[in-house]
């Protein structure tokens, strides 16, 4: 007779959250200090980041929003994340600058970049930019002042509709980058990151990434620690590129 607990039907599928948070204490991960991308001065910065910073080398993204700044006369970076909000511009500013222009103008003229959000059938990450702009400013959002959880549902709702928008990992960096502490971008350093963490001979997908690093800083706030979602992200992103990943 087999004891009860030990058969098949008395196994407990190990906790992965568990497992996370014990590599992360094992390995010393402590925060990073933030990016300049968390002091963006401007709500238009946060949308053009978080486009163009999807599928490609960062180093773009940041070459990227520096030429805008430069073209259009904007400040780049606030003092602090407290301080951000002072500057004027606003989403408003942003769809101003695209008027007249067509997607490939903009592309050429504003963002020096010409990425598409899908090698194979997206749309340039400019128009990517200005469609994702103009479904906040339906919603209500125009600079970080506006912001509130009912017009941040709304957005979402809206820009996940939107072409080349439908994961939602763009909505979630953007939401990131204006200042909520309760979301991560599951990029490929995050996904190595889990999969080298919990064993796996394949990387889990975005989504269930996303669910295990918030949990996981949840379990290790749990345990003393000063984690957030965000701030473990970035410190398993700076972590991996450390790491060549």
């Amino acid at each position: 007779m087999t004891p009860r607990g030990e058969g098949t039907a008395g196994r407990r599928m190990a906790n992965p959250v568990e497992r996370l948070a014990d590599y992360i204490e094992a390995i010393g991960l402590v925060p990073a200090e933030d990016a300049d991308a968390y002091r963006y001065a401007s709500l238009p910065l946060c949308v053009i980041d978080a486009v163009f910073s999807i599928g490609v080398n960062y180093e773009s993204t940041v070459a990227t929003v520096a030429r805008v700044c430069d073209r259009l006369g904007w400040p780049r970076l606030a003092p602090s994340r407290a301080a951000r909000g002072a500057c004027p511009q606003g989403l408003t500013n942003l769809l101003e600058a695209h008027a007249g222009l067509t997607a490939e103008e903009a592309a050429v003229e504003i963002y020096g970049n010409r990425q598409r959000t899908s090698s194979k059938s997206g749309i340039l990450k400019a128009e990517a930019v200005r469609l994702f702009a103009d479904a906040l400013l339906t919603a209500g959002i125009d600079s970080f002042a506006d912001i509130t959880p009912d017009r941040m549902d709304l957005a979402e709702a809206l820009i996940l509709s939107l072409p080349g928008q439908r994961s939602g990992i763009a909505f979630d960096y953007f939401r990131m980058l204006a200042g909520d502490e309760c979301f991560i971008k599951p990029d490929r350093m995050v996904l190595r990151f889990v999969a080298t963490a919990l064993d796996l001979a394949v990387e889990p997908n975005p989504r269930l990434s996303s669910v295990l690093v918030r949990l996981g800083a949840r379990e290790l706030a749990c345990r003393g620690y000063d984690w957030t979602p965000r701030t473990l992200d970035y410190a398993i992103w700076v972590r991996q590129r450390g790491h060549g990943e």
